[in-house]
């Protein structure tokens, strides 16, 4: 995956490394990615690594709730508004994936959907979605 990557990146105009090109980045990143792969295959080779399972029993169902939980708000967003999904997105992040009492879940809430709309809407001039609420 790496050497496919700089080679890709190759075509791409490098730049320098003042001014950096559209493949220097990718570039860079495949190059960290080899030598990283390397490391991991000569450290087994030596026979120093232990593997155990990436998501043990059951912990993957808090991420995949994570995404779930993305998804639908990038699908709900437009339909329902910002001000709102964002809310509801908080706190049912807060309260299914972090486990947090209820008290800071709506304070924590209510601030940050409040600062979002005060640094995106008012200070940024951001247009946000909203939704079925056309004030």
């Amino acid at each position: 995956m790496g050497v496919i990557t700089a080679w890709s990146s190759v075509h791409l105009s490098m730049g320098r490394v003042k001014h950096p090109g559209p493949g220097f980045l990718p570039f860079g990143l495949a190059l960290c990615l080899i030598i990283l792969s390397l490391a991991l295959i000569f450290k087994s080779w030596k026979g120093n690594i232990s593997f155990t399972p990436f998501w043990p029993h059951r912990t993957w169902l808090r991420p995949l709730l994570g995404v779930a939980i993305l998804i639908f708000f990038a699908l709900v967003v437009e339909w329902v508004g910002f001000l709102i999904t964002t809310f509801f997105f908080l706190m049912i992040w807060m309260g299914v994936i972090e486990r947090i009492r209820w008290r800071t879940i709506l304070s924590v809430s209510i601030g940050t959907t409040a600062a979002l709309y005060l640094i995106f809407a008012l200070l940024l001039d951001v247009p946000l979605p909203l939704g079925f609420l056309k004030w």
